[in-house]
C-alpha cells in the first residue's frame, strides 16, 4: 500500500487538522461524525483504520434522512381532521424538509373493510399533497366508526413502502377509532407489531376520539398523540411527532449501508459509548437528547477490489441516517500510517504551506 503525497493526502491533511483543533472549532448545532472526509491509497487486500467520532447533539440533526407514511382512517367522524390535514400537508412537508433536510412522504387510507396505499415514498411533496386532497370521510359502505381496521392500514404502509436505506422511518396515524383485525390473515396486533419491528419504524397516532381505548397504539410500541381539526393543529402535531421520534434513542454506529462495495469493505467497532456500553459495532444504551453525546468507533476499510471508490460513511442513531462524512479510496501500494501520523503529516503539510506563504 503507499499514501498518494499530493491531493489524496492534503484532503487527509484537512481532515487531520481540523481533527487536531477541534477545542477552537465553533460550536456544531447539528449532530456530526468526525472527521468530515477521509481519503487514501490502499491496495487490494490491505487495509486502515480511522477513528471516528459521533456527536449526538442536544438539538437534534439537521442531515437526517426521514421517510414518513401517513395512514388516515377516512371514514365519516373524520371529516374535520382530514380538511385539516389537506391545508397543513404542503406547509408541513415544507418545514421537515427545511429542519431535517431529506424528507419522502407517502399516504394509505383505510376504513372497513379495506386499505389501500395512494402514494409511495417520494420526495415530491405534490405527489403526497395530492394524494391528501383525494381523501374525503366516507359514509355508508365504508364502515361505521368503531371499530376500524387500522392494522390493515398501519401494516400496509409498513411492508410496503419504498423505506430508503438508513432512513429514519415514521408512521403517523390519523384517527378517532380503535382498530379491529383484517382485511389480511396478518392484519391483526402481532402481524402489525412484527412488521413495524422488522423495518424498525417508530409509529405515532394523531388521536381525534378514542383511537387508544383497546390499547391498539400503546401494544404496538407507538406513542399517542392528540390531533387537530386546523391546519395549525394538523401541522404541529406531525411536527411534534416527528421530533419525539428524535428525542431518545438506544443505539449510535458507523455504517457505510454496503456503499464502498465492490472495491472497499467497511466494518466498525465501538469504542467509547458515553452513558452506554460497547457491543461490537454499537454503541448501546438509553440515551436521549437532554445533553450532547459523544461516542468513539473504530472504522477499518479494507481493499477487496480494483477500482477507485467514492462514497459517504453515516452515522446512524437508532439505525437512521443523522450526519455523512465522505470517503474516497484510489488504488495503490505501499504503507498506509495510523491515524496518528495521518494527522501528524497533515499538520506537517499545513504548516509548511503557512510558511511558503509567509515567505512570499
Amino acid at each position: 500500500m503507499r499514501l498518494d503525497l499530493f491531493t489524496p493526502l492534503r484532503t487527509l491533511g484537512a481532515a487531520a487538522l481540523g481533527a487536531c483543533t477541534l477545542a477552537f472549532a465553533p460550536v456544531a448545532y447539528a449532530d456530526t461524525i468526525s472527521p468530515t472526509s477521509f481519503a487514501a491509497s490502499l491496495g487490494v487486500g490491505d487495509s486502515v483504520t480511522v477513528r471516528k467520532t459521533v456527536v449526538v447533539q442536544k438539538a437534534g440533526p439537521t442531515d437526517a434522512v426521514v421517510d414518513i407514511m401517513f395512514v388516515f382512517d377516512t371514514t365519516g367522524s373524520m371529516g374535520s381532521a382530514i380538511a385539516g390535514a389537506k391545508s397543513a400537508a404542503t406547509g408541513v412537508l415544507n418545514d421537515l424538509q427545511t429542519t431535517y433536510g431529506n424528507v419522502h412522504s407517502g399516504v394509505v387510507q383505510y376504513d372497513d373493510p379495506g386499505r389501500t396505499m395512494l402514494n409511495n415514498l417520494t420526495g415530491t411533496i405534490a405527489t403526497t399533497q395530492a394524494s391528501i386532497n383525494s381523501l374525503y370521510a366516507c359514509y355508508g359502505d365504508c364502515g361505521g366508526d368503531w371499530p376500524e381496521v387500522g392494522f390493515g392500514g398501519i401494516k400496509l404502509a409498513a411492508d410496503s413502502g419504498s423505506w430508503r436505506a438508513g432512513s429514519n422511518r415514521f408512521v403517523l396515524v390519523f384517527g378517532d377509532a380503535p382498530f379491529k383485525s383484517g382485511p389480511g390473515a396478518s392484519d391483526n396486533l402481532a402481524g402489525t407489531q412484527a412488521s413495524l419491528t422488522g423495518s424498525n419504524i417508530k409509529l405515532y397516532a394523531l388521536d381525534y376520539g378514542s383511537i387508544n381505548s383497546y390499547s391498539d397504539i400503546t401494544n404496538l410500541g407507538g406513542t399517542v398523540l392528540p390531533g387537530g381539526s386546523s391546519a395549525d393543529a394538523v401541522a404541529n402535531a406531525i411536527k411534534a411527532a416527528v421530533s419525539a421520534g428524535f428525542a431518545s434513542y438506544g443505539s449510535v454506529t458507523v455504517d457505510d449501508l454496503d456503499l464502498g462495495l465492490p472495491e472497499i469493505a467497511v466494518s466498525t467497532v465501538c469504542v467509547s459509548a458515553d452513558i452506554g456500553t460497547c457491543s461490537g459495532a454499537d454503541a448501546i444504551g438509553k440515551f436521549d437528547r437532554t445533553v450532547d453525546r459523544t461516542f468513539e468507533f473504530d472504522v477499518t476499510f479494507t481493499r477487496v477490489a480494483a477500482g477507485t471508490a467514492a462514497f459517504d460513511t453515516y452515522a446512524l442513531v437508532d439505525r437512521g441516517i443523522v450526519a455523512r462524512e465522505a470517503d474516497r479510496f484510489t488504488d495503490g501500494g505501499g504503507t498506509v500510517p495510523t491515524p496518528g501520523s495521518l494527522a501528524l503529516a497533515g499538520l506537517a503539510l499545513s504548516v509548511l504551506g503557512l510558511r511558503r506563504r509567509k515567505s512570499h
